[in-house]
């Protein structure tokens, strides 16, 4: 849920509702061209010349126990429509700028934080995917895993209010990212790993099962290393990180806590 709103804010598009289970979205003319598959749709109205109407849609992350209604998804890691999603971010290189609106009588100081959204994909003869979002505060270090949950009660806007004011951070976003990475890394190392070493007895059997249908000189036969070669990668396990989509959020000093 994180990410379909971190997502959908990052594109511009209206967030109607949410909860635990359930996101409802107003979509953007461009989201709703990219992501809705309306093509007759959109090339009607541009042959007329007119505005159209983006989708509004529902995405739920659990059952909701009832038949879906029209305009109304699942969606889970690895569906078609979540693979959609993290191609459009990929391809959009989703990063925003975002400043919180706060009402004061006085100047107000925004302090700068980086929100990185990462996605992992464990592989090894079958893949697991999750998103991972962290959060650095560019003067202070501080790493929170929960940032995200603030930022749908947050008035976030693109430009700065008046008597709002920046503070300018200590620690640059290019600096901030291996930051991010580094402590992401350290993560990791602390998750159980059992299903890679599960697929490296799963490779070392197959590949005992394979040398059996070859004679002494196997290593020599180029069909036994195509063989050989494909084994190892199809088991061989792997964790693949890459960087979906953030920003940089200014906000006022409350939220440092």
């Amino acid at each position: 849920m994180t990410f379909l709103h971190s997502f959908f804010s990052a594109c511009g598009c209206t967030i109607l509702n949410q909860t635990n289970q359930s996101l409802s979205i107003q979509l953007t003319e461009d989201a709703d061209r990219s992501l809705m598959n309306r093509p007759f749709y959109w090339h009607y109205k541009d042959k007329l010349q007119q505005k159209g109407e983006p989708l509004a849609i529902t995405f739920f992350t659990e059952d909701p126990g009832r038949p879906l209604k029209q305009m109304e998804e699942y969606i889970n890691f690895g569906s078609p429509r979540f693979h959609q999603l993290l191609s459009y971010a990929q391809k959009n290189s989703s990063f925003v700028k975002l400043y919180e609106q706060c009402e004061t009588n006085g100047i107000l100081q925004l302090e700068p934080w980086l929100f990185v959204n990462f996605h992992l994909s464990y592989e090894a003869n079958g893949k697991k995917e999750k998103i991972v979002p962290f959060a650095l505060h560019l003067i202070s270090g501080r790493i929170t895993k929960d940032f995200s949950s603030k930022l749908p009660s947050l008035s976030l806007e693109q430009t700065i209010s008046p008597y709002h004011y920046v503070l300018s951070p200590l620690i640059t976003p290019v600096s901030g990212v291996k930051r991010l990475l580094k402590f992401l890394m350290n993560e990791l190392e602390g998750e159980n790993h059992e299903w890679a070493s599960i697929a490296k007895e799963k490779q070392k059997n197959e590949l005992l099962l394979l040398r059996s249908f070859f004679d002494e000189t196997a290593e020599e036969n180029e069909q036994f290393q195509r063989e050989k070669a494909a084994i190892v990668r199809r088991f061989e396990p792997v964790i693949r990180i890459s960087v979906l989509n953030g920003g940089l959020f200014y906000l006022s000093r409350q939220h440092n806590d």
